[in-house]
């Protein structure tokens, strides 16, 4: 089995050496994910929910990449500078995902200049 690279336009270029998204058979692996838009624009001084809404749509962007969506998620992972703010960002993130939410860890983190962090590997069926 090799890797395939994952890349979209529709979401911000590495600002490191790694991909977005690497296919490995069935499963897709997405990279982290911050409120930076394709454009290179940093929403970190912008309301929780803007930068939550730009990490879950450049997760998507990628994940439609490689002809899935954020509903085919198995395992999410949830970085929050402020994890008080856990319902306000899973009332965002249930439009994103589904019915049917993967499993998810939520971890309190240090974020320097921004407030949430996602990444996620999702399975592509059949």
């Amino acid at each position: 089995m090799s890797a395939i690279a994952l890349h979209s336009d529709a979401a911000p270029t590495p600002a490191g050496t790694y991909s977005q998204g690497m296919q490995a058979g069935q499963l897709v692996f997405l990279a982290g994910q911050t409120p930076r838009d394709r454009h290179g624009v940093r929403w970190g001084g912008s309301p929780f929910e803007t930068q939550v809404r730009v990490v879950l749509d450049n997760l998507q962007a990628i994940a439609q990449a490689a002809g899935l969506s954020l509903r085919d998620a198995v395992k999410v992972n949830v970085f929050l500078r402020d994890t008080t703010l856990s319902a306000q960002f899973d009332a965002i993130y249930a439009t994103y995902v589904g019915a049917v939410p993967p499993a998810r860890t939520l971890t309190q983190s240090s974020l320097n200049g921004f407030d949430v962090e996602v990444d996620a590997i999702l399975l592509r069926a059949g």
